[in-house]
């Protein structure tokens, strides 16, 4: 063999032997370090956060507050066989007022309520809506009043008006029966300064012929 040719298997030879040793690494496993007592465990990642319970339903919503003022009272004006003979005729005023500790004086007005005076026996309904002050509230025991006035005037009373009342009625009572069954005997003005059957005020108590509604 030449000298030369010596020389170029001396060079390939080991470049040979490299390429094999580094096949065979490469088909190994990788090791992994011996984890010792006092290493530090290998990292876990985090747990995924809880899902957000639902949404509550909403609440329903609140019923809406009654009226101020309370209940109602409701009923029928008749009038009597007497009364009715007469065959009156104008406005139905039908009034309640608190009850006065005098009966000579009429109580502060609650409620008020205007119909014709056509039909008898008439139902009616009254509650806070008929209160022309809002001042205090429709309840308690009241004296409720039925009168036909001829003029039409609720500040007056003429001769010959009839009229009817209870003196007391509870608040929320049904089916009450108010009977027409008086005529007024003398002509009477609510509007003067004072006297009997004066009014000095919408609310106010006025003086009265015993009697009278």
């Amino acid at each position: 063999m030449s000298s030369a040719r010596i020389a170029i298997v001396a060079l390939v030879l080991p470049l040979s032997m490299a390429a094999c040793s580094k096949s065979d690494d490469a088909s190994k496993p990788s090791s992994v370090p011996p984890l010792g007592p006092n290493a530090a465990p290998a990292p876990v990642a985090p747990a995924a956060p809880p899902a957000a319970p639902a949404a509550a339903p909403a609440a329903p919503a609140a019923a809406a507050a009654p009226a101020a003022g309370g209940g109602t009272i409701t009923g029928k004006i008749e009038m009597s066989k007497a009364i009715a003979k007469m065959k009156p005729k104008g406005t139905l005023f039908l009034t309640a007022r608190r009850i006065s500790d005098n009966p000579n004086v009429r109580g502060s007005l609650v409620a008020v309520k205007k119909f014709p005076a056509t039909t008898f026996p008439l139902e009616f309904s009254m509650s806070a809506a008929d209160m022309p002050f809002q001042g205090g509230a429709f309840d308690g025991e009241l004296t409720l009043t039925a009168r036909i006035d001829q003029d039409g005037d609720p500040l007056s009373r003429e001769k010959g008006d009839v009229h009817g009342t209870l003196p007391k009625v509870q608040v929320g009572s049904k089916d009450v029966r108010l009977t027409i069954d008086q005529v007024q005997k003398e002509a009477e003005s609510l509007t003067g300064p004072g006297g009997p059957g004066a009014a000095p005020g919408p609310m106010g108590g006025s003086k009265l012929p015993p009697g009278h509604p």
